[in-house]
């Protein structure tokens, strides 16, 4: 990858919503050029999709869960299990195995507390592999991006 990939990545993780001409004026490179280097940077995996950020608040969504996790039974199978429930769940909208005391942690984005109360009975508490879990509720959002820093050389 490139510096010009880099722009690229970087003008697209901000607003993927540019045209191809919008983001070949921004990087100086022909339309063709440009489409070409954005269909290899997919073609890579290193953009892995196109989304749009949505209010959480506007949604009926703002209760937002941080809860960690810990299992009893480490094994592939076992935390394979866990982690096909959190790929169904749609609250879940992030899940993390983690190196520490805790083995995954989630973030959710909820609209009350009788959702997170159901969500917990559904992934938790009849889980016979899930020793303890730990919730924490965001009172404010201080940062809330996607984007990943461009180092390129």
């Amino acid at each position: 990858m490139d510096a010009i990939d880099g722009k690229i990545v970087d003008i697209l993780q901000n607003d993927a919503s540019l045209t191809n001409i919008e983001l070949s004026e921004r990087v100086n490179l022909s339309p063709s050029s440009c489409l070409r280097r954005v269909q290899r940077l997919k073609d890579q995996g290193i953009l892995l999709k196109t989304v749009a950020l949505a209010d959480p608040d506007k949604l009926n969504r703002s209760l937002r869960a941080i809860v960690d996790v810990t299992l009893e039974r480490h094994g592939a199978d076992a935390r394979q299990t866990f982690i096909e429930k959190l790929i169904l769940e749609p609250a879940v909208s992030q899940a993390y195995g983690v190196t520490g005391e805790t083995d995954v942690l989630l973030i959710m984005n909820l609209a009350d507390m009788k959702e997170y109360r159901e969500i917990c009975d559904k992934l938790f508490t009849h889980d016979p592999n899930i020793v303890k879990f730990r919730t924490l509720f965001a009172m404010e959002c201080h940062k809330y991006e996607t984007a990943i820093p461009i180092n390129v050389a």
